[in-house]
């Protein structure tokens, strides 16, 4: 019966499943599969399911490893760049829109942005200092997003046709939202670090 509960495995599990799904969202970019498109939905229905464990367990827990507004807020966090997934190919199918380089430029960088999450939540146990330098990894890479976003915007607004800008603008600025919350996440899981 007294098994303890791993909360950092269940992170962790989020983890994987939000780096699977960015994985698919940048391979997409490359190759416009719809086959993979409908795998970041599955996907993204996972990492909901691993949520809501992770909740029902801190709701059954009386003491956890660290302050569990923190341990929901990550979790929190690392669940809404999953959702971003779905929702970017959502819009993508709901604006028919082709995946362009710069969506697969900026997507490669998130994809290294959830790496270094995984990294940081996996360390944070044993290897605290690993933990907060693969957070400022993601907190770097954050700012790389930024100009590649400003970079696709200067290339879009070169184009005459209003609705086309219109439509990849909403794109990208999906993608810049999930290197936002990236960086987010990656500030609690340095207070958490603090905190320990």
């Amino acid at each position: 019966m007294g098994n303890k509960v791993n909360f950092f495995n269940i992170l962790l599990d989020q983890c994987k499943i939000m780096q699977d799904a960015m994985k698919l969202l940048n391979e997409f970019c490359a190759v416009n599969d719809e086959k993979i498109a409908d795998e970041i939905i599955v996907l993204e229905d996972k990492g909901d399911m691993a949520r809501r464990i992770l909740i029902d367990e801190l709701n059954k827990t009386y003491f956890t490893p660290i302050d569990r507004e923190d341990l929901f807020a990550l979790s929190r966090l690392i669940d809404e760049i999953t959702d971003n997934t779905k929702s970017t190919i959502e819009g993508v199918r709901l604006f028919k829109v082709k995946p362009n380089e710069q969506m697969f430029i900026i997507t490669s960088t998130l994809v290294q942005m959830t790496e270094h999450i995984y990294n940081a939540v996996l360390r944070i146990e044993r290897h605290r200092a690993i933990a907060r330098d693969e957070a400022l990894k993601v907190k770097e890479k954050e700012n790389l997003v930024a100009t590649q976003f400003h970079q696709a915007l200067a290339e879009l607004f070169e184009s005459d046709d209003l609705k086309s800008v219109f439509k990849y603008r909403e794109i990208y600025k999906h993608l810049k939202l999930s290197s936002e919350i990236a960086d987010q996440a990656m500030d609690f899981l340095l207070n958490i670090l603090v905190k320990m």
